[in-house]
């Protein structure tokens, strides 16, 4: 069996979701993986010598060429979704995906011979488009280096997160002071760009103050690539995860709560789906009536928080094991390989 995978750059969604589990699907299992992460090189590539071709959301400008030259070929494809199409108008891509985004993510689920989810809740969405669906969850390659460095560090409660999630973080308000100032801790925000305005909004959601005010107990880490930024979780003991109710949200995924899980951290999360998938791990807080305080306090004055991260670490061992779910990406591609 021989597959095709396009990866559009090497972002987050494309690394987690495609690049790691088929390099590690081409090392454990009978089958040859070929990955072009160059959109440039699409036009050229010869889809005949493939038995079946995955990509992620869409294919950008080359999209419906490379669809009828499949369907032409009969040679199936199976589209991987990790987000909903429609955003909300606060998203820094609104513009772009309500005038062409979302409708080619939406032909291309349609026409799929195969589509591959995180969550029972997306695909509750994506099965009104095309009901062959699968759940694959997001799962982790353990052995890579950003996944095991150690750093020593102050006490320290952390978020790590991109510049789509501003309203996310307005959820923290007023929370935070209290209990770093109690704790004499640091609060360590990830993904961050010093001279993008959103940024500046995000860390007064924080800190209560200006950026030239900013307090000693604040720091941050720039945004990184795919392959680097995990090593920022080795820095953060207690990882915060805060969610707003939307529609959009109830169909992202549990990732950031596998992510704390690799390094062996807690994570408070909103009482939302999906974080609510992870009800029975014991390794997750949640919040209710957005009260980040109690939890924290009972977690910082218990002095158990790496044992409640060991037990995260074990869930997440448990239901996200990547051999497990690559499993599952290996029958999917046999059966639509037929």
């Amino acid at each position: 069996m021989k597959i095709l995978v396009l990866l559009d750059g090497s972002n987050g969604v494309a690394y987690h979701r495609l690049f790691v589990p088929f390099a590690r699907l081409q090392q454990d299992h009978d089958v040859t993986v070929d990955v072009s992460q160059n959109r440039a090189e699409w036009g050229g590539l010869k889809y005949t010598d493939y038995d079946c071709v995955v990509f992620n959301r869409w294919l950008g400008d080359l999209q419906y060429n490379i669809l009828e030259l499949l369907a032409k070929n009969k040679i199936p494809y199976i589209i991987d979704i990790d987000d909903y199409w429609i955003i909300p108008r606060h998203n820094p891509a609104y513009q772009a995906y309500r005038k062409v985004i979302k409708n080619c993510i939406k032909d291309a689920i349609y026409y799929a011979d195969a589509v591959m989810t995180t969550t029972p809740q997306l695909a509750s969405v994506i099965t009104s488009l095309n009901p062959k669906v699968t759940i694959v969850k997001n799962a982790l390659d353990y052995s890579h280096d950003q996944w095991q460095k150690k750093t020593d560090h102050p006490l320290t409660i952390g978020w790590v997160g991109g510049i789509s999630h501003e309203e996310d973080i307005r959820l923290l308000e007023g929370q935070i002071e209290p209990i770093i100032e109690k704790y004499n801790a640091r609060f360590l925000m990830c993904g961050f760009h010093e001279n993008q305005s959103i940024w500046a909004k995000m860390e007064k959601s924080i800190t209560g103050k200006s950026r030239k005010e900013r307090p000693d107990w604040f720091d941050h880490r720039e945004g990184t690539t795919p392959i680097k930024y995990a090593e920022y979780y080795s820095e953060i003991d207690i990882l915060l995860a805060p969610l707003t109710h939307d529609k959009f949200n109830r169909y992202k995924s549990e990732l950031k709560i596998v992510e704390a899980a690799a390094y062996n951290r807690p994570i408070i999360c909103s009482r939302v789906e999906p974080y609510t998938n992870h009800k029975s791990n014991l390794g997750v807080f949640f919040v209710d009536n957005n009260d980040w305080v109690t939890p924290l306090d009972k977690l910082l004055k218990s002095k158990k928080w790496d044992k409640v991260g060991a037990i995260n670490r074990a869930y997440c061992d448990d239901h996200h094991s990547l051999k497990a779910e690559n499993i599952i990406r290996m029958e999917l591609l046999k059966s639509v390989c037929r």
